[in-house]
């Protein structure tokens, strides 16, 4: 006699844009380990495919709100989950366009609420909120019966609304398998990749600065960036490491002015990429950098690392616990461009120093970040909740 598998209702984004959010959404629907435990019914949040129009509010996600809502009301109802899992933002716009109401209108179902913050940067968010959301917020934030955050640190990041109890860490998940060194593929030397929303929030403007420094000493050296240029922020307007907030500077005037210096040659805007042309660059690219002011968890840099790449990283999120200054690389402060350059130059002198940390990298996300390993503990938290 076959046991019945609880429903677990998980919602959130999956593919495209192929970001962080939506590749760990659809890592989860495919485990092999959570869909032979729990019966998964899924609703996708996102309408857009491109990110640079992810959070604008107009009359797409006006209409895209109503629908949203029929659409989880009639799940609620007709497959009337044990579990519903959702990942939250970490904006205003956010919680009061959606988060508030998911959690609320899926408790009034009889359904228990996991939440995840993929950020580290909700807490310093929720202070400049208006008065009157704050209270929706921590009246949607009590009702919630765990909280997932990507590193320990980070537990404090729903006080004093959700109990510490209640409080659990999953770090970011990786296909050990399919981001593999590939020996056969020719490094280019000199070559960093960035990889990631072209903005001040991800340091994209900070590492332009430092190019002209770097290039003068290595002049073989290049800057490839992957992503897409963004004017704004809507998400992270604080240094999650300092707590200051971030002076916002135009990215589209940062290029303009890389491109008619001596060094444009040195700077490679190669848009969004995916699929093969990303895994093409991940493994000719010879120094991986993130230089963010906040994150959660890093994928990219992560992708990286299981590639058996050297990296330059900032402290933020979970990287500041789970990954140590010159053994996985050299870490600098956000917005720190002495730190940035001295980084990036500790790696470049030395070429073997280089191959040893990507290959202690490689063995370091396949010991403990594989898809199988994350899962297997996502699997336990689903599990206690339930039965909590």
């Amino acid at each position: 006699m076959s046991i019945k598998k609880p429903k677990v209702l998980f919602i959130g984004p999956t593919p495209p844009p192929y970001s962080g959010p939506e590749l760990s959404m659809q890592q989860f629907l495919e485990s092999d380990i959570l869909n032979s435990a729990f019966e998964i019914v899924f609703l996708k949040t996102n309408f857009r495919t491109d990110n640079t129009k992810k959070g604008k509010l107009d009359i797409s996600m006006l209409s895209n709100f109503f629908i949203f809502f029929f659409k989880l009301i009639k799940l609620l109802i007709v497959k009337q989950p044990k579990c519903v899992y959702y990942p939250v933002t970490p904006t205003q716009i956010g919680w009061i366009g959606r988060d508030v109401w998911t959690i609320l209108l899926s408790k009034l179902f009889g359904a228990k609420v996991i939440i995840h913050l993929r950020g580290s940067h909700f807490k310093l968010n929720f202070k400049q909120f208006n008065s009157l959301i704050k209270r929706l917020v921590g009246f949607s934030l009590r009702r919630v019966n765990c909280a997932i955050v990507q590193a320990l640190y980070l537990k404090n990041q729903f006080e004093p609304y959700i109990n510490s109890s209640k409080m659990v860490v999953l770090y970011q998940a990786m296909n050990v398998d399919e981001y593999a060194h590939v020996p056969s593929q020719t490094v280019e030397k000199g070559k960093v990749l960035v990889m990631g929303h072209m903005t001040k929030a991800k340091g994209y403007t900070d590492i332009l600065k430092i190019i002209p420094d770097i290039c003068r000493e290595f002049p073989y050296v290049k800057f490839y960036f992957a992503g897409n240029i963004r004017k704004g922020e809507r998400g992270v307007f604080f240094n999650q490491f300092t707590g200051e907030k971030i002076e916002y500077e135009d990215p589209f005037e940062a290029e303009a002015r890389i491109l008619i210096s001596e060094y444009k040659d040195n700077y490679v805007n190669l848009g969004i990429i995916s699929g093969d042309d990303k895994m093409k660059h991940l493994q000719t690219t010879d120094i991986f950098l993130t230089a963010s002011y906040s994150e959660g968890f890093s994928r990219s840099l992560l992708e990286a690392m299981s590639m058996g790449k050297p990296v330059a990283f900032t402290p933020v999120g979970a990287h500041r616990e789970v990954f140590k200054d010159e053994i996985h690389g050299f870490s600098f402060e956000p917005g720190n461009l002495n730190q940035l350059k001295e980084a990036l130059k500790q790696l470049l002198v030395d070429n073997q120093r280089r191959h040893l940390i990507g290959q202690n990298n490689r063995a370091y996300v396949v010991s403990n970040f594989s898809i199988e390993n994350i899962a297997g503990h996502f699997k336990t938290i689903i599990s206690n909740t339930l039965t909590s």
